[in-house]
């Protein structure tokens, strides 16, 4: 149960766009105290230090258009070679339709290219590379464009110190395409819905409609504030399920695909912050120099565009040039984990582009 294996599929490009602003720590005391001590144990155990956001008005959708656009541009996609296009995001531009037909619009894609949206979160990447792999297999030709991304920087109250630091915002598309000479792909896929108040945002849906209520803000004893219209994070809770759930993730990957720790190149984690990953390859038995960590230090926390963040601003160069077996972890809001062992053949990976409207 939730172990699934590919053929004839591979991830072959993958491109990221960032949100225009950069935000630094250093210019937010707010969240440090005033407490330079603070400031410095904070970047140093965890990893923070700046984080991209995106400026007023532009959406999810937007970076994802131009990280979509880029990408069949670089790797010359028709578009009608374009079976179907997976949205990932919980920021979409609207309460319906979903961003999979907004992004069908704006790139122009044919009335025969399905359009598939995804509510999910930090797992979003590999989950949709699971649904978009099959989509591509199922297709027997062509290929699926995945595009994951988040702006959660807009429901994180700017004065609640344990989620405005964090979160920044980027869209990211992947060409997953049909090859019947590819290496199996293989899946193991885990949630618990018990858990969702550990990670989510209490108001603004059928349960609890926004109002003026929801709206008021609560300052709480650690000194943040946040209403019930802002994301809610049991940073404790989370923890806990990360450290638990994640070394075990690993392990059943490994176990599954039938490789060892050994035989693979990267293991490429959602970027929750330095620490967690850092911790999670050292309880994992994992080498540290196989487990990426800076992408956090300089974008912040990207939510579903995460893994590909990695992919292309750490691993960029490698991936183009070598063959690489890796894992691809994500975990968190749901909650949700999901790992996928993949071979890289030359992946044709952009170096990550900052968002222009004329783009």
């Amino acid at each position: 149960m939730g172990n699934y294996v590919l053929d004839n599929v591979e991830l072959a490009g993958c491109s990221v766009v960032l949100g225009e602003n950069t935000l630094r720590l250093e210019d937010e005391p707010q969240h440090w105290g005033n407490d330079r001590t603070q400031l410095a144990r904070l970047q140093r155990r965890l990893g923070m230090d700046a984080r991209q956001v995106a400026t007023p008005g532009t959406t999810t959708s937007d970076l994802c258009r131009q990280a979509a656009a880029s990408l069949m541009r670089a790797m010359d996609i028709d578009r009608q070679d374009v079976t179907a296009i997976v949205s990932v995001t919980q920021t979409p531009d609207y309460l319906m339709p979903g961003n999979a037909y907004v992004l069908h619009a704006a790139l122009g894609l044919s009335k025969e290219t399905v359009a598939i949206d995804v509510c999910q979160g930090c797992a979003g990447f590999v989950y949709g590379l699971w649904l978009a792999g099959m989509m591509a297999q199922a297709a027997g030709g062509g290929g699926v464009l995945l595009c994951a991304g988040d702006t959660l920087s807009r429901v994180a109250n700017k004065d609640d110190h344990t989620t405005a630091p964090i979160f920044g915002d980027a869209g990211s598309a992947a060409w997953i395409r049909f090859c019947p000479d590819a290496e199996k792909m293989y899946f193991v896929l885990r949630a618990d819905g018990h858990e969702l108040k550990k990670l989510y945002i209490p108001a603004g849906g059928a349960r609890m409609p926004a109002s003026p209520l929801t709206g008021a803000e609560q300052v709480h004893e650690d000194g943040s504030a946040r209403s019930l219209d802002n994301l809610h994070m049991d940073g404790v809770g989370i923890f806990s399920f990360t450290m638990s759930e994640q070394p075990r993730l690993l392990h059943d990957i490994l176990q599954r695909s039938g490789y060892s720790a050994e035989q693979i190149d990267y293991f490429v984690m959602h970027q929750a912050n330095r620490y967690i990953v850092e911790t999670v390859a050292k309880k994992a038995g994992i080498p540290a120099q196989k487990a990426p960590v800076a992408t956090f230090s300089r974008y912040g926390n990207l939510n579903s565009a995460s893994i590909p963040s990695v992919l292309c601003g750490e691993l960029a160069s490698t991936a183009r040039e070598k063959n690489l077996n890796v894992v691809l972890q994500g975990f968190g809001v749901g909650l949700s984990w999901g790992a996928c062992q993949t071979r890289l053949r030359h992946v044709h990976c952009l170096d990550p582009q900052i968002y222009n409207s004329a783009n």
